[in-house]
């Protein structure tokens, strides 16, 4: 799988909402700049209200570009309209897509994948690469020459319940995972890592957002919980009393300080493999 090779072929797929499309030429450049080959579906810039085109159209230009068989898609953008796809994709045509990587609303795809046995990358798409910091932008290209995922926890990470635990990392944007629960597609997250990111979502909402979670059984048997960036989403140490409430009583390990989400710097992470997560030593692949 990694690293993708000399000549890897990268495209580009809009599965949620409206593509800008003056960041997303910076995005592709930024891409090209790295001297990967990208090449975006003919539809990325399809527009339906605040879609990139209804149903039909945007899976059929996931398909498509599935067809071409590139090495790695990317999502073009978040914003929303992933889950919307779940149940229009079989799961014979999601297990048959390329090495997928995306966040933020890109969520509902990459849980989805991992639950069918695929690995997928949370890591930033066309849009955000236009104003990525260059820790990013590098992450991604040692990534795509060498294979090599940096750990998503920066020197700052501190934990919030302490333990130690394994499993298959997973997770993503918290509030599409909340959307989640309840529908045929909710995630099997028994025995794996969460790593959780959201943006503009008040303490309140996040602690919503988690109960939803956690009453409908979504988390149970998690082995371990690491917190990305919350973006303007309220004062730290309230967020943090949100993420020891609802996870200390599971005795699981939660360390906060991920430099995943929707911050400048979004390292990637390869969800759908093994890795372990401590409240002494940190987070590593395994």
């Amino acid at each position: 799988m990694f690293p993708l090779g000399e000549n890897a072929k990268i495209g580009v797929a809009a599965p949620s909402g409206v593509v800008d499309p003056v960041m997303f030429a910076k995005g592709m450049a930024r891409i090209r700049g790295v001297g990967w080959a990208v090449e975006a579906d003919e539809a990325v810039l399809g527009a339906m209200r605040y879609l990139a085109g209804d149903e039909a159209v945007r899976k059929a230009s996931l398909l498509r570009l599935a067809r071409r068989q590139p090495d790695l898609i990317i999502a073009a953008r978040g914003g929303y309209g992933a889950m919307r796809l779940l149940d229009h994709l079989s799961c014979e045509e999601l297990a048959g897509l390329p090495l997928f990587m995306g966040f933020s609303d890109a969520t509902a795809l990459l849980v989805r994948l991992v639950g069918l046995g695929a690995c997928a990358i949370h890591g930033p798409t066309v849009q955000a690469l236009a104003t990525a910091s260059s820790e990013t932008v590098d992450a991604l290209a040692g990534l795509f020459t060498q294979g090599f995922f940096p750990s998503p926890l920066g020197a700052a990470w501190e934990a919030l319940v302490p333990g130690e635990g394994g499993g298959v990392l997973t997770g993503g944007n918290l509030t599409t995972l909340a959307h989640l629960c309840g529908t045929p597609f909710q995630p099997d997250f028994s025995g794996c890592i969460l790593a959780l990111e959201d943006v503009h979502e008040a303490p309140y909402r996040m602690d919503r957002a988690l109960t939803q979670m956690r009453l409908s059984g979504a988390l149970s048997g998690v082995a371990g919980v690491m917190v990305g960036e919350c973006l303007h989403c309220g004062e730290t140490m309230a967020r943090d009393a949100v993420f020891q409430d609802i996870f200390a009583p599971l005795g699981i390990p939660v360390v906060t300080g991920g430099r995943f989400g929707h911050g400048a710097t979004n390292l990637p992470m390869l969800f759908g493999v093994r890795v372990e997560l401590s409240s002494d030593t940190g987070f590593r692949y395994v």
